[in-house]
Parts: structure tokens; C-alpha cells; sequence
């Protein structure tokens, strides 16, 4: 059933699904941790590997909800995955993250993600892109100064809520930023971040640590790399998108 939302007032929905550059983990995890989300909900998505995580000895769901406050007083909710989805699944999972929005009266559901760019000449620009369900999401896309993609394919689960989220009335807004790496591109995640924060978080947020990341400073990026690749090659028949 189709509903309408308003934009500007309903619960934000960030899907954070794994994908190419480590993007949208590193993305997700970063917002959770920004503004102290709390574990709200799991998601038991039907069309996922029956799959239970173990970190630091614990029994960690595939798929978990995390929520709270923003400043402002509008309702956020992070869908934080720890594996990526399986390819002949994704459709599925697009529709049930869809539902679930539309049940909490989301009004902006938000999905960003990697795109592998190949360039002849290294230039050391990252470039972000947006596409929006509705005439309300390429608004806040502009205002956000975030370029409208006006010719391509968007594969994956952000490509599917497009056209999901407008079929339940949520405005839906996909996100992609140029990534030169399959591994792990914090320089990538920070830009999203800031991306995000300018389009509906609007907190200011600091990506100083991503960046540290992103020069290779610390243990985080190798702990990263690490569990990014240790998901890759231990789950067969899963795919990142």
C-alpha cells in the first residue's frame, strides 16, 4: 500500500548492507558510533544465509537495526549488516527493508554505497553521486550540493529501493561515491559521510577518524581489510553488489 510522507519529519532509514570499498560498512558503523545508536531491533530477513556471527565471543545477528535521536529530535534508524547480501536474494531483501521502513512511517530512506571508477590518470578527486525516487529527494540532493547522476546503472540493493520505496511512499535517495579500491576506501567512506551529514543529518559531523584511516594511520584500517576479507572468502555463494 502506498502511503505519503512527509520528508522533512518522519524517521531517516540508512541501509548499510556491504558493498564495494567497504563504503557503506564503514558508513554505517561510523553514524552508529557518532551518535551512540542503540541495538533496537534484528531483522530477519527470509532471503538471508542462515548465518550467526561470533565477535569477542558473542553471538552477533547478520542483520541488525540500530536507532535513536539526532539533535534535532527526528527519529534515525541504521540497518547495519555484517555480511553482504546473496546475490539471488538481493530483490527479496530489497522489498522486506522497504516494508519494514514504510511500517515505522519512515520518510526518507537512504542507501549508500561504492562504485568501482577506473581511471587512466590518478587525480586524486573522489566524486560522489545521487539519484532520488521523487521530486522532494533530488530537491534535498541539490541544496546538499550533491551531483545529480543523470545516465547509468545502479546494481544491487540501492538500485532495487529506488523503485521499492516509491512503490511503499517513501521518498528514497541512493548514493554512490567513486571508489578506486575493491578494498577497503575509507577516503571514499569519509566523503559519504560528509555527503549523508549535508543531506538530512545536518550535525556536523567530524570524519577525522575515517580519515586517519584513510592515510593508512593506526591498526583500524588493517582491522578493516581483515574482516572485509575474511567475509568474502569464508561465505560461499555471497557476492558484494
Amino acid at each position: 500500500m502506498r502511503r505519503s510522507h512527509s520528508a522533512d519529519s518522519g524517521p531517516i532509514v540508512i541501509e548499510g548492507f556491504p558493498g564495494m570499498g567497504g563504503v557503506s560498512s564503514i558508513t554505517s558503523r561510523y553514524i552508529i558510533d557518532f551518535f551512540g545508536l542503540k541495538r533496537m531491533a534484528v531483522l530477519d530477513l527470509d532471503s538471508m544465509p542462515p548465518i550467526t556471527i561470533v565477535k569477542n565471543r558473542k553471538h552477533v545477528p547478520p542483520v541488525v537495526v540500530y536507532g535513536g535521536m539526532l539533535p534535532n529530535g527526528r527519529k534515525l534508524a541504521v540497518i547495519h549488516s555484517e555480511i553482504p547480501a546473496p546475490e539471488n536474494g538481493i530483490k527479496r531483501i530489497a522489498s522486506e527493508i522497504a516494508e519494514w521502513a514504510s511500517s515505522i512511517n519512515a520518510s526518507l530512506l537512504l542507501s549508500a554505497q561504492g562504485m568501482l571508477v577506473e581511471r587512466e590518470e590518478e587525480t586524486g578527486e573522489i566524486s560522489i553521486y545521487g539519484t532520488a525516487s521523487s521530486e522532494k529527494g533530488e530537491k534535498m540532493l541539490e541544496e546538499a550540493g550533491i551531483e545529480i547522476m543523470e545516465e547509468g546503472i545502479i546494481t544491487g540493493i540501492p538500485g532495487l529501493l529506488l523503485s521499492e520505496g516509491e512503490r511503499h511512499g517513501i521518498a528514497t535517495i541512493a548514493l554512490l561515491a567513486e571508489s578506486k579500491s575493491r578494498e577497503i576506501d575509507a577516503g571514499s567512506a569519509a566523503l559519504m559521510v560528509h555527503a549523508i551529514d549535508k543531506l538530512c543529518l545536518k550535525s556536523n559531523m567530524d570524519c577525522g577518524p575515517i580519515c586517519t584511516i584513510a592515510v593508512g594511520n593506526g591498526s583500524h584500517r588493517a582491522q578493516y581489510e581483515k574482516r572485509e576479507t575474511a567475509v568474502r572468502g569464508a561465505i560461499t555463494g555471497l557476492v558484494y553488489r
